[in-house]
């Protein structure tokens, strides 16, 4: 039996990949930080489930036209995190790239509360959405 932060982290990629807004809603806290190593408007030190959804959500998926993909590798989770190997896929300006990722989430009560995302070749996503 997989432990209960394994499934919430797959739920909410499956979610992610549906654009189910509504499941979404329901993993992330309110109050939700969110650090994405990408510059504003797509990313940055965010704070809100809001601001995820504006910038991380709906701003970013503007500058790839949806294309993006990310799909999980493996989940590890105890009963305060989860660990997410993550593979990406995007196109932007006419090229694809894709990518790895580790994802740390912090999890209370079934929501994420805060997540931090680290990206296999920061330099290269980088000049890629440059």
């Amino acid at each position: 039996m997989e432990h209960p932060n394994v499934e919430l982290i797959r739920k909410f990629y499956d979610a992610r990949a549906r654009g189910d807004r509504e499941t979404l809603s329901a993993l992330l806290d309110e109050d939700v930080a969110w650090h994405d190593p990408y510059p504003p408007p797509h990313g940055g030190d965010l704070r809100g489930a809001e601001a995820v959804f504006r910038d991380i959500f709906d701003r970013a998926s503007e500058l790839t036209g949806g294309t993006t993909r990310l799909w999980l590798h493996d989940v590890l989770a105890n009963d305060a995190h989860a660990v997410a190997l993550v593979n990406w896929s995007s196109t932007h300006k006419g090229r694809t790239m894709e990518g790895r990722e580790v994802a740390v989430y912090h999890v209370r009560d079934s929501k994420i509360t805060e997540a931090w995302f680290y990206p296999e070749d920061k330099s290269a996503s980088d000049e890629f959405f440059s």
